[in-house]
């Protein structure tokens, strides 16, 4: 049976617009800036910016993949000094490369500052085509007609830690996704497992795996390890800002992928983020806010996030001055803890929550984004969550949501047949099961006169509800299951039905729509 909506009356309506977070987000860009970026940062072969920048002997630094293409096809542009002739590229006499990991450092940040992108790295085939464009037609013929085996680059690396400046060397090789993982694992762990390790070089080793999550599914997967994870927690904490927020980053980064959201929680990765919630950098805590957004979508998770301490700052970010994306993803993730039963009882106890969410839900729009509506749909959505339990009923009746509740259905600010409607239905619904004190508040705020278009339209969840609820003002036995629509309202608070923010329900066998088939948001930073 479908709803007004045209949804069948079981399943959720799609989540706010931009609430899932599936490609990488940076901040919004100032009104005006300069992206010029200095010419240092710019690799003297490609003229872009550089993502892995190395020091090449006599010590100018390049883009890896473009001083590895010289290397590999003999050739020594005016802007390299070595002499990279074929002598050069054979085994017995290799190029060595450093990491030049304090540039690489120079341009995140500045990248950061400016809210502009990370620089990807250059793959092999790029750097050559562009190499061989700066090559003199006749040895750029030539190398085209040298058999392929003729210029396999034998460029040899060094790659020491972070820290120490080791020089071991290893022959370069297109490293398999594997053998990456591990090695930016081991990249990491040495700067950050260093003891006396300076902030500097903490940041710079966050920096690292902020934008390895970022950029690859199976380096995501292969990262979240025990091992990382512990070094992670404490980061978390740091007092430097650079350390803090890419750390807060990097968590959400690792969160999406859905194999390691209960690894997350069960690392103790929730209680530092709560912190940052608490008192954090404010990007931290925008950030924190969407790792718990994330990480409360597995239904494992959940119980744990309300019971570590999670909900009140939560409620204190959604309600607070932060910027509109911080918000959402604050009301995201109580929308997604509030489906855990003990966590409505815990929200319904929570000082002021009540408050809060109706000051959402009855925001006009502020701003030219427009994004009150996205807020207040988040907020009826936990509201309606709410009205499934006992504790939660009587606190939105102490707080006043039932004529909160009416005044948004008369005033237009929930659009007739919308789903916010039906989570207002649904409220007003759940405050009237059982109660003789609604009966007066609903009568003082009107609640007949907003729900009889509803219960006399055409069909739907919200219909039905408002039937229900007109009868229960009555004092009219309501006991029996409306089948019409295959409501199943008799439980609500036992453990076989859940509130998904609509009508009280048996659980489907498949996840949440919010969730999508995989259970997992999307947002990279």
């Amino acid at each position: 049976m479908a709803t007004g909506t045209g949804r069948p009356w079981w399943a959720l309506p799609p989540p706010p617009s931009a609430a899932a977070p599936s490609a990488p987000r940076f901040p919004s860009p100032p009104s005006s800036f300069t992206a010029d970026p200095p010419s240092e940062f710019l690799c003297p072969i490609s003229g872009t910016l550089m993502a892995d920048p190395v020091v090449a002997p006599p010590g100018q630094t390049f883009e890896r993949a473009c001083i590895q293409a010289c290397a590999a096809l003999a050739f020594s542009p005016p802007a390299v000094a070595a002499d990279l002739s074929e002598s050069h590229s054979s085994s017995s006499s290799p190029l060595v490369l450093v990491p030049n990991v304090a540039l690489r450092t120079a341009i995140l940040n500045w990248c950061d500052r400016l809210a502009l992108p990370h620089p990807a790295p250059l793959s092999p085939d790029t750097a050559h085509d562009i190499v061989r464009r700066l090559m003199p037609p006749p040895q750029r013929q030539e190398q085209q007609q040298r058999p392929q085996t003729q210029v396999a680059s034998s460029v040899r690396v060094r790659r020491p830690s972070v820290v120490d400046g080791g020089s071991a060397q290893v022959q370069v090789q297109e490293p398999s996704s594997r053998q990456r993982g591990d090695a930016l694992e081991e990249e990491i762990m040495a700067a950050l497992g260093t003891e006396g390790a300076t902030p500097v070089e903490q940041a710079s080793a966050m920096a690292l795996l902020r934008q390895a999550t970022r950029e690859n599914q199976e380096v995501r997967q292969q990262l979240c390890t025990p091992r990382l994870l512990a070094a992670l927690r404490p980061m978390l904490l740091s007092p430097d800002a650079d350390v803090q927020v890419n750390a807060a980053a990097a968590v959400v980064n690792l969160s999406l992928e859905p194999e390691n959201k209960v690894r997350i929680v069960r690392s103790g990765a929730v209680s530092p983020l709560v912190d940052v919630l608490r008192g954090g950098h404010p990007e931290a805590r925008d950030h924190a806010a969407g790792a718990m957004y994330s990480l409360a979508v597995e239904d494992e998770n959940r119980a744990a996030i309300g019971v570590l301490g999670a909900i009140p700052p939560l409620l204190e970010l959604f309600a607070g001055a932060a910027g509109h994306r911080a918000r959402r993803e604050a009301g995201m993730a109580l929308y997604h803890v509030s489906l855990s039963g003990m966590n409505r009882s815990k929200i319904a106890r929570a000082p002021g929550a009540v408050r809060t969410l109706l000051a959402a839900a009855e925001a006009r729009d502020r701003s030219s984004e427009g994004d009150a509506p996205a807020l207040r749909r988040l907020a009826v959505m936990v509201l309606a969550n709410l009205a499934g339990c006992p504790d939660g009923r009587a606190a939105l009746m102490d707080g006043g949501a039932v004529a909160a509740v009416v005044r948004l259905m008369r005033n237009g600010s929930v659009a007739p047949g919308s789903a916010e409607q039906e989570y207002c239905i649904s409220t007003v619904y759940g405050m009237s099961r059982g109660s003789m004190r609604f009966r007066g508040l609903a009568r003082a705020a009107g609640v007949e006169a907003a729900l009889q278009p509803v219960a006399e339209g055409d069909g739907g969840v919200g219909r039905d509800l408002a039937r229900r609820t007109l009868r229960a003002m009555r004092g009219e036995d309501d006991e029996a299951p409306v089948t019409a629509t295959g409501l199943l309202g008799r439980q609500w608070d036992d453990g076989s039905v859940v509130s998904e923010g609509l009508v009280s329900i048996r659980r489907p066998p498949h996840r949440s729509n919010y969730a999508g088939p995989s259970g997992s948001n999307t947002t990279q930073f």
